[in-house]
């Protein structure tokens, strides 16, 4: 049987904009539509992030395609949650994981959406979470058009996957950095040790390498001689820095073709994975 394939469309959703890019079915896809729609006003709260998506969906650019969503890590939560010797069931796993998330962020954390990428045996796992009202809000977006919503991905999730190859096999430590947020992880042979979100309103790197130190001193002996790489496509790096004494190795977004680096960077969030 012959088998149909559709248009793929990926969107990255970010407090400011969303990033839009349509790949053409097929074997070796291509883009053949790309766009950029920015908030210009004062709410850049996710409710004015749905708003925009809304208008975008709308546009018979994107319409007949399997969607995947990208989440800027404005809008989503990360913590470690510790390897435990006691064999819970899926509700103990989730009434522990929401404690841990009441603990670190509030109590606001009770209405979110909890998700947990358990870990091998012996280490901590990595859980997620994002407002369940903005998950229903967006799965209803997606309902009145015509797009098929196929995946939900957090921003972080999707970089270390485009990233992955270059972190190594031994212990690295990467920073994603997004317009006013950085997230800085510990990684041990591709699973994650420690992590690390943070609010920023300073440019450049500077808050993000104090943290980075910060956490070198709280991490197992050894992490603090391991690399350091950053992924910033926004406001890329094309040399390593050096920091007291700490060496920072960029990891550049791929090439768009017939693109400018510029528009390569500015479309990289929701051009990776492809």
């Amino acid at each position: 049987m012959l088998r149909l394939w559709r248009d793929q469309v990926r969107i990255a959703l970010c407090p400011d904009r969303v990033i839009t890019t349509r790949y053409k079915a097929g074997l070796r896809p291509i883009i053949v539509a790309k766009n950029i729609q920015k908030h210009s006003g004062a709410d850049a709260g996710w409710k004015a992030a749905i708003h925009m998506l809304e208008a975008v969906l709308a546009n018979p650019e994107w319409q007949n395609s399997d969607a995947t969503l990208i989440l800027s890590n404005h809008f989503i939560r990360f913590l470690m949650l510790p390897w435990s010797e006691v064999d819970l069931d899926e509700a103990e796993k989730h009434s522990l994981l929401q404690e841990r998330f009441i603990e670190v962020y509030g109590e606001s954390s009770e209405i979110w959406d909890l998700r947990l990428n358990e870990g091998a045996f012996g280490l901590p796992s990595l859980a997620c979470a994002m407002q369940t009202s903005m998950l229903e809000e967006i799965k209803s977006t997606f309902s009145a058009s015509s797009l098929r919503l196929k995946s939900i991905q957090p921003y972080l999730m999707t970089a270390f996957n485009l990233c992955r190859k270059n972190l190594g096999k031994g212990t690295a430590w990467f920073i994603l950095a997004e317009q006013g947020i950085f997230c800085i992880g510990l990684l041990h042979q591709g699973r994650w040790q420690r992590i690390k979100l943070r609010l920023s309103e300073i440019e450049g790197f500077d808050e993000a390498i104090r943290v980075l130190e910060r956490e070198m001193l709280l991490a197992d002996r050894g992490a603090e001689n391991s690399q350091v790489f950053l992924y910033s496509p926004e406001n890329p790096l094309y040399a390593p820095i050096t920091r007291n004494g700490l060496v920072i190795h960029p990891l550049l977004p791929s090439q768009l073709p017939s693109s400018s680096h510029k528009e390569s960077s500015a479309y990289a969030m929701a051009a990776a994975g492809i």
